[in-house]
């Protein structure tokens, strides 16, 4: 199985970044109030969420569902662990602990005492035995693909559940961690939890809902939340707006307090309206990188690929292309705080790629025996010319302002780039299929640079129905590493491996790494403090889901102004 990836968020969600066994997608929702404060007439503590956006909302309360409501996941119903998206870092919920077994078939959880749901009754390892067991009953639900590794799943006591394993699968245990955890007393009469609409959740999380109305859903704090004390919100409200615009005044006028949404006038419209309280946190989670066709065989030449990377002018990229949001990626593919991560020959800072370098490129090439004709192209002893076409959607504007940009860059290094621009389907129909020279992509992202490289490098994935190794890239070494991550689940022995993959990605170019994609996240202090920030960047801090339970990190942090 390959692993599953946590959710693109609104500023890649058509393909930019791309989810496998994961199905956490929550779109854009907005809000609206009164007021701008945080306490209304009575007193109530208030926080207004933008997480949709135009429509209205159809009533899905189940966690399961691909369309499930915002609220629901991390805030009604809660997971074993919270698994940062981007640092890895766990925090335990409804778990305290886990242990896997020697030969990793074996993994044991032992459950958190003193938790209810939110009728009252007692919470238990039952709960969450029932729930991975409905997966099974249910394999709609089963999104990663849990129960194409597991052998059983029990509650030997109140306090523990065991998992059993048919194979060695060590990578699931995001995905096991993160799957939210129903009632048994409910649940169990419910049929196919993905059809389930679930209108009246009951969940261990820190808010249970109030009331849902097409227009507006709104939660109120759960008294019986296990972590009640540090729950600062009364209440919070996700009503529907029009449009991103729409969104923007709202967050410029202080009358919601947090979203993630993309506006080209973020800067001006909302940050400099109030540049002390207004914020706009960028979250890189992911390389877009362009991808070579190494079925090519000018493509599957290293100094051309090479030559391609160093000719690339990046910061023009990032300044013309992305608005200045998409900041350069790193040879390596990492992504910032990932520096546990590198070889040690990068002394524990993430490389950057130079500044764009024509003249290198001629030196990379002459050096590798291809020869300028006299259109300025080069071309090999045989008279292949280095002219590729380069496959993107038509209506990813920046995508497409950055290949431009990415054409004059290659034309000055005498490589031609002709730009291929297709329908969204065909994109993805043309990089499964390898048909392409060249394509510029977003790809997959998790708590680990694991999830990331494994779909793209994992030669087993070449081909077949979800293929993702777009480039073909077929190297045993690579193999091996991902094979050794994957067989353990030993910390040490995993950052090992990623140190030699990411080595490889810097040294060999299996793909081009170019820039960061981010995750949206805007947030107003003048209500509420506490927000993820770049040097605390305990969750992604969207408004909606994407590593499971975020919101719900969110909401325990945040204070009243």
């Amino acid at each position: 199985m390959t692993p599953g990836t946590f959710p693109p968020g609104s500023r890649w969600a058509k393909g930019k970044a791309t989810s496998l066994a994961f199905t956490f997608l929550a779109m854009l929702s907005i809000v609206l109030v009164a007021c701008g404060t945080t306490q209304g007439n009575s007193g109530t503590r208030k926080l207004t969420a933008i997480c949709s956006v135009g429509g209205s909302f159809t009533q899905n309360m189940s966690p399961f569902s691909p369309n499930v409501n915002c609220g629901v996941d991390g805030l009604v119903y809660e997971n074993l662990a919270y698994v940062n998206g981007v640092t890895g870092q766990e925090t335990p919920m409804l778990s305290t602990g886990h242990q896997y077994s020697a030969d990793n078939m074996t993994l044991t959880f032992t459950i958190r005492q003193g938790v209810k749901w939110s009728d009252d009754k007692a919470f238990s390892a039952n709960d969450v035995a029932f729930t991975f067991n409905l997966l099974k009953q249910y394999p709609a639900a089963d999104s990663s693909g849990l129960w194409q590794h597991f052998s059983s799943v029990t509650a030997p006591d109140a306090n523990t559940v065991v998992m059993k394993f048919t194979d060695a699968a060590p990578t699931l245990l995001p995905f096991i961690e993160q799957t939210y955890i129903v009632p048994e007393h409910l649940w169990s009469s419910v049929g196919d939890p993905t059809k389930y609409v679930n209108p009246n959740p009951v969940g261990t999380g820190p808010m249970k809902l109030k009331s849902f109305d097409a227009q507006v859903i709104k939660y109120v704090k759960n008294p019986t939340f296990w972590q009640a004390d540090k729950v600062k919100v009364d209440e919070l409200d996700y009503p529907v707006v029009n449009s991103n615009d729409t969104a923007l005044l709202k967050m410029a006028s202080h009358q919601a307090d947090w979203t993630g949404i993309f506006n080209a006038a973020l800067q001006t419209a909302f940050v400099a309206k109030d540049p002390e309280h207004n914020h706009v946190y960028m979250v890189p989670v992911v390389p877009v990188q362009i991808v070579p066709n190494l079925k090519n065989p000018l493509l599957a030449q290293l100094p051309v690929r090479q030559a391609i990377s160093v000719a690339l002018d990046r910061q023009q990229m990032s300044t013309a292309g992305e608005a200045g949001l998409e900041q350069p990626a790193s040879p390596t593919g990492l992504m910032p705080g990932q520096e546990k991560y590198l070889d040690a020959q990068y002394n524990g800072k993430l490389p950057e790629f130079p500044a764009a370098n024509a003249a290198q490129a001629d030196q990379i090439l002459e050096g590798a025996g291809f020869k300028k004709g006299s259109d300025g192209i080069y071309a090999d002893a045989k008279g292949n010319k280095l002219n590729f076409k380069v496959t993107v959607p038509g209506d990813y504007s920046d995508y497409v302002q950055d290949l431009q940009i990415a054409q004059q860059n290659l034309q000055a290094a005498g490589i031609g780039l002709t730009l291929n621009k297709v329908s969204d389907d065909d994109f993805r129909s043309d990089r499964a299929s390898h048909n392409f020279d060249l394509t510029m992509t977003g790809g997959f992202f998790g708590p680990t640079p694991y999830y990331y490289l494994e779909p793209l490098l994992n030669s087993s994935h070449i081909n077949g129905t979800g293929a993702t190794n777009w480039a073909g890239w077929n190297d045993p070494a690579t193999d091996q590493l991902l094979k050794q991550y994957a067989s353990t689940s030993d910390s040490a022995a995993q950052v090992q491996a990623i140190q030699g993959l990411t080595k490889i990605m810097a040294e060999q170019l299996p793909v081009i790494p170019v820039l960061d994609a981010i995750q949206f996240f805007e947030y107003t202090t003048v209500n509420w403090t506490g927000w993820p920030t770049p040097e605390n960047p305990y969750a992604i801090g969207s408004a909606y889901q994407l590593a499971a339970g975020d919101n719900e990190q969110v909401i325990l942090h945040l204070t009243p102004a």
